[in-house]
């Protein structure tokens, strides 16, 4: 069903220093700041660092930290079913460029915004 970790957010605020982090302790060199998010690749997944007004709620409520986790699926239909079997509660599947994404309520992934895509058509 889920067949690849994609992506792991990070809300900061300021990305410069954030991305300097990253860079000093673990060797990773992060990618030119663009609208508000720095991308750090790590093989075919990738850490983004956001920061402005995408993440300033959730930064006043818990402060910086961990964002959002992104899952790739083969079939997102496939992942709704399997949810809506197990009781757990998501929105409405969304487009997102190439994407369609389906974000599932943060209850059922320990406070943490969840979202699972596809690349299909449709």
């Amino acid at each position: 069903m889920i067949k690849r970790f994609d992506t792991l957010e990070v809300a900061t605020t300021d990305l410069a220093d954030a991305a300097g982090i990253y860079a000093r302790n673990f060797g990773l060199k992060p990618a030119a700041p663009h609208d508000d998010a720095v991308r750090i690749a790590i093989g075919d997944a990738q850490i983004r660092l956001r920061s402005g007004a995408a993440v300033a709620d959730l930064i006043a409520a818990s402060g910086e930290g961990l964002g959002a986790i992104w899952l790739e699926a083969d079939d997102i239909d496939q992942v709704a079913g399997a949810l809506e079997r197990a009781a757990v509660k998501f929105a409405p599947i969304r487009r997102e460029g190439d994407r369609r994404v389906l974000a599932v309520d943060a209850s059922a992934a320990n406070q943490v915004p969840l979202f699972i895509f596809d690349r299909r058509a449709g």
